[in-house]
């Protein structure tokens, strides 16, 4: 697209401001991932992007932040209660954070490792003790009054033209009386919350996130003009829960990795954040079926990156706990095959995108592939039982021409299916019609103003005109 496009009716850029409860860090997060994925192509398109954070970043170990460079390269980045300077953000409204602070540094540096477990076995088990208590901070939580009021005082400063708010919870900031009709407001689902809510219930797994109801959903999704849905399924769930309002299907875009033919031999990787259902189904994965591909491929080995690898207590053979990682280039390149044991989850896995645009085969379980079906048995294998899953590691391992076909179909469907122009453009020809939209009404309000002028001033000219006659 043309910069000139980009202009709205008094030729300024256009401008899109992102609402959010936290500032995404690539790395750490796939939705994470995923939404600066977004914002880096609407910036090299031209859009002016503002990210407004009506969250404190008051649950962060310490008062102040840093900035993820990408993103500050992408954006002009606000916090609620924070200062900026550069990248760095400071919050002042607690002075026992500042107190805390130090002390947790010279923890982390001083303290003897022997000291420093003791403290974590304690730490653990009173969180187990208490993990039945719901967090003030939970997931999901409606927003509160000074999250709006903030996020209002960042309308005024900015003037969007378009607002998105990240998740269906923050669906509220777009009732704002500062966001006039010519604002184009748009809620980032990500997810389908309810349904999320209900698969985890069924699975006994706690998620520590607020409870949805449909009803509830769809209040918040008719808010907005346009729902972004990250995957097919979530587009037609969401159309029914919303009918007047345009849905989108944008899933994260991807780009082809090509590695050289230096792969390990019998190397699996598993890529994943602490979320709940990351942290089950690499559990399970542990425990149920690595024993038994080990059985048949002694010389395997898994390397797990993430912050996940927090979350793993115990030791297995041949399991390497990298944690995060500023780069995963090289973790794909020695990966034979890349894992995605999810027994739940929502919305589309990131981490098996990821894997996709490496050209990595993969195997995963039903929930794994969940909104890109299309894919399976070309460049992944789907097993649920530890049986299955085991097998069909086993089969990538000791079958390099099947491998090696389906890194080919990895590629294939990335570039057909997944491009960046791809995904985002429906988008931003949909952000296009918006303006045009409010273009040709200023245009024509214009003109029925100057047509309510000139009969005005007609009127008093010919007023005038019979005094005249009558004198």
């Amino acid at each position: 697209m043309k910069k000139d496009v980009l202009m709205d009716c008094t030729n300024r850029p256009i401008k899109i401001q992102f609402v959010s409860r936290d500032i995404p860090v690539e790395n750490k997060f796939g939705n994470a991932a995923y939404i600066v994925d977004f914002i880096s192509y609407l910036q090299k398109l031209g859009y002016k992007i503002e990210f407004t954070v009506i969250n404190s970043l008051a649950d962060s170990k310490t008062p102040w932040h840093i900035i993820p460079p990408t993103l500050a390269r992408l954006a002009n980045v606000s916090v609620k209660d924070n200062l900026r300077i550069g990248r760095l953000l400071l919050r002042f409204n607690s002075l026992s954070d500042w107190i805390v602070a130090p002390l947790r540094l010279a923890y982390n540096q001083l303290l003897p490792e022997k000291l420093k477990n003791i403290y974590r076995s304690a730490r653990d088990k009173a969180q187990e003790a208490c993990s039945h208590i719901k967090s003030s901070s939970i997931w999901g939580h409606p927003i509160k009054p000074e999250e709006v009021a903030f996020a209002n005082t960042q309308f005024l400063k900015f003037k969007p033209d378009v607002v998105i708010a990240n998740y269906a919870f923050l669906a509220d900031v777009l009732e704002s009386p500062y966001l006039d009709e010519t604002v184009l407001k748009v809620i980032l689902t990500h997810d389908i919350r309810h349904q999320r809510t209900v698969d985890f219930n069924n699975f006994g797994v706690s998620a520590f996130e607020l409870v949805w109801t449909r009803e509830q959903e769809s209040i918040a999704m008719s808010k907005a003009q346009v729902l972004l849905a990250i995957q097919q399924e979530d587009a037609k769930i969401l159309q029914g829960m919303a009918p007047q309002s345009e849905v989108i299907k944008m899933p994260k875009s991807a780009v082809n990795y090509f590695h050289n033919d230096n792969h390990v031999s019998g190397r699996c990787l598993f890529v994943g954040s602490d979320a709940d259902h990351n942290i089950h189904g690499l559990q399970w994965f542990l425990k149920n079926v690595w024993s038994i591909v080990l059985q048949s491929l002694p010389h395997c080995s898994l390397h797990v990156c993430g912050s996940v690898c927090n979350e793993i207590k115990e030791s297995f053979p041949n399991v390497r706990l990298l944690g995060t990682l500023d780069d995963l280039k090289l973790e794909y390149s020695h990966a034979e095959v890349c894992l995605v044991p999810l027994p739940i989850g929502s919305g589309l896995k990131i981490k098996l995108v990821e894997a996709l645009s490496h050209g990595r085969a993969c195997v995963s379980t039903s929930a794994g592939v969940q909104g890109i079906p299309e894919i399976v048995g070309n460049a992944v294998s789907v097993a649920d039982t530890a049986e299955g899953f085991a097998a069909a590691i086993h089969t990538l391992l000791t079958n390099p021409d099947k491998r090696q076909w389906m890194e080919e179909q990895a590629h294939k469907y990335v570039i057909e299916n997944l491009s960046p122009q791809a995904v985002y453009q429906p988008f931003v020809d949909r952000i296009e019609q918006h303006l045009q939209k409010v273009a040709k009404k200023t245009t024509e309000q214009s003109l029925d103003n100057i047509l309510s002028s000139d009969k005005i001033l007609s009127s008093n000219l010919m007023l005038n005109k019979e005094k005249s006659h009558e004198i």
